[in-house]
């Protein structure tokens, strides 16, 4: 006799259309039917943050389209509740989605596949736990994939205060890197200077400060820069790859200024730079498995031992989604994290 279903309450948010999320993104309730297939398991999420991959593919505009209607969140970190036959997992355990976008993470329960999760430590505090595999995968593969980085070597980025920029400074201070970290022009530039320092920033500059000084500071370096990291575009992308030594590689993760990347005929030709991309969603699916462990154990290595933190957030309740969704998108705050177990809210 086949097993009955299931039912669990839960709230969820979801699209039906793709759009401004601001305006297609709503607040649904409903009794969730499910059954545990093989290898599936029943999470309770606990807490998620808003990424723009988040924020892309509501709007449609993702490489990796949705069949709608669908229910956002690509990160998050939950708790097993319930384990399907021949499940890697066991009830209780902590676990973040690894094969994104796929999980639906903005809800408080959801039944996925158990191989598309990764175990986490328990003791990592769940706001790092919740932003472990964006932003901290980014900034490993970047560092460690495309070009070969000794102790001491010079790496620069722009956005160096977004969350993958605050994850490379991490990660170079615990590898022995040097980095020169460039951030936009803001009143409160030498807060976030600080506060970048406090992680292990080498070098700190405005735009406007690099597009001034750049070029005396990076004469005076002792070694030259191989690998640049560009989340930016625009004139920022310029700069940056000017920074590179002959046959250097310029990484770009992103488009904050929703410009254009620049690079120019000097900078290919005569200098030979190598422009490479990354989508970390996509990375790693393809990549070989063993390296994606591999990295994934350094990750929560580090997480474990202070070396490696989440970005400040601002955390809002589920019935609050509507002012994190805006504030996630106006550019003018801190990361957003959606909060499923209240009791959490306080601890993020």
């Amino acid at each position: 006799m086949s097993k009955v279903y299931e039912f669990v309450d839960r709230r969820l948010l979801r699209f039906h259309e793709n759009g401004d999320p601001r305006k297609v993104v709503k607040l649904e309730r409903e009794k969730m039917q499910f059954k545990l297939a093989d290898g599936q398991v029943l999470i309770r999420w606990l807490c998620a943050p808003i990424n723009p991959l988040d924020i892309n593919i509501i709007q449609g505009v993702y490489a990796i389209k949705r069949e709608l209607p669908a229910i956002p969140g690509g990160e998050a970190v939950g708790r097993v509740v319930r384990a399907g036959p021949s499940s890697n997992l066991n009830t209780g355990d902590l676990v973040a989605p690894l094969m994104m976008p796929r999980p639906d993470c903005w809800a408080d329960y959801s039944v996925v596949e158990a191989d598309g999760l990764v175990k986490v430590d328990s003791r990592i505090e769940p706001k790092t736990a919740a932003t472990l595999i964006v932003n901290p995968c980014t900034a490993w593969l970047m560092l460690k994939t495309y070009v070969d980085l000794e102790k001491g070597d010079w790496i620069i980025q722009n956005s160096a205060n977004s969350g993958v920029g605050q994850a490379v400074i991490q990660l170079a201070w615990a590898w022995g890197l040097n980095t020169i970290c460039i951030i936009r022009d803001h009143p409160e530039h030498r807060k976030r200077a600080q506060e970048l320092r406090s992680m292990g920033a080498t070098h700190i500059f405005s735009e406007e400060e690099f597009g001034k000084d750049g070029k005396k500071f990076l004469a005076n370096l002792e070694k030259p820069v191989k690998l640049a990291l560009n989340g930016v575009g625009g004139r920022s992308s310029l700069r940056i790859a000017g920074a590179l030594c002959r046959g250097g590689t310029l990484v770009t993760y992103g488009g904050m200024s929703k410009q254009a990347h620049e690079f120019s005929t000097a900078q290919l030709v005569f200098n030979d730079i190598r422009v490479r991309g990354i989508a970390v969603g996509m990375s790693l699916l393809e990549l070989d498995q063993d390296l994606v462990q591999r990295m994934l154990k350094e990750l929560q290595e580090l997480a474990v031992t202070g070396q490696l933190n989440a970005p400040q957030m601002d955390a809002h309740a589920m019935s609050d989604y509507e002012v994190a969704l805006a504030n996630s998108m106006d550019g003018k705050h801190r990361k957003q994290m959606l909060v499923f177990e209240e009791s959490l809210k306080s601890k993020i």
